[in-house]
This record gives C-alpha cells, sequence and structure tokens, in this order.
C-alpha cells in the first residue's frame, strides 16, 4: 500500500477488518451473526460502515448466488504499520524513544516482555 493509497480506519472499521482479514469471503449475514453480542450493530449498521469502507477502497464485494461476498483490499501487515506511523506521529510526534519511555514508566512490564524487546532493537541494530 503506497502512501497515496492510505486508508484511514475508524475503531469499528478495524473491527470489520480483523473479522474480513481472519475470514473472508464474508457476506453480511455472516458479520451480523459473528458481531451480534458483542457489540449492539445491526444490519443496517454494518452495510452502512462496508458502504463507507467500499468508499475508502478498504473493501470489495461480488455477488456470489444472492448474496455480497465481502474481501478486504488492504493487507494487515501495511495497515498496521500505517496506523502505528499515524498514532506516533500524532500522539508521540513522531518519537519512538518518547514513545518507549512513556510505555516503560507507566506500565508493568513483564521480565519477558522486556526480553523481547531487547532482543528486536538487537536484530534492528545489527539489521541496520
Amino acid at each position: 500500500m503506497a502512501e497515496s493509497e492510505k486508508v484511514s480506519l475508524s475503531n469499528a472499521e478495524w473491527r470489520i477488518m480483523d473479522f474480513l482479514w481472519d475470514k473472508s469471503p464474508a457476506t453480511i449475514a455472516d458479520m451480523v451473526h459473528y458481531f451480534d453480542g458483542i457489540t449492539n450493530w445491526d444490519r443496517h449498521v454494518v452495510i452502512m460502515m462496508l458502504k463507507r469502507m467500499e468508499a475508502k477502497g478498504a473493501v470489495r464485494w461480488q455477488v456470489i448466488g444472492r448474496a455480497k461476498h465481502y474481501y478486504p483490499m488492504i493487507e494487515r501487515e501495511q495497515s498496521c504499520v500505517q496506523e502505528t506511523k499515524d498514532f506516533l506521529e500524532r500522539v508521540y510526534k513522531g518519537s519512538l524513544g518518547l514513545m518507549l519511555t512513556t510505555m516503560v514508566k507507566q506500565e508493568k512490564i513483564e521480565k519477558k516482555e522486556l526480553e523481547e524487546l531487547r532482543r528486536i532493537l538487537n536484530e534492528g541494530e545489527q539489521d541496520g
């Protein structure tokens, strides 16, 4: 996904994308059934969100039988990378160090997580 193809998703749209990345193709009925009890979304809400997501270029559909089957048009990994970059810029003015300092000081990070972070940083240092 190139910068010009960036798709900004709301929290609700992320939920639908997560579902589609795991279970596509999916019909509106599939989504309504899946989100029943998790959200208060009815059929009309799901349809409205899918139309908005289609306009953004995040999903597409194909009619199979009598139902529209929805597919993701953006990749999970690229979307996560873009969302992370946007978050880092918006909240921490692009400073990864400030974000990590905040997380380490404010959160109770377990030893296992710190070891994983050290491993990632060491790999990054070796690669770049």
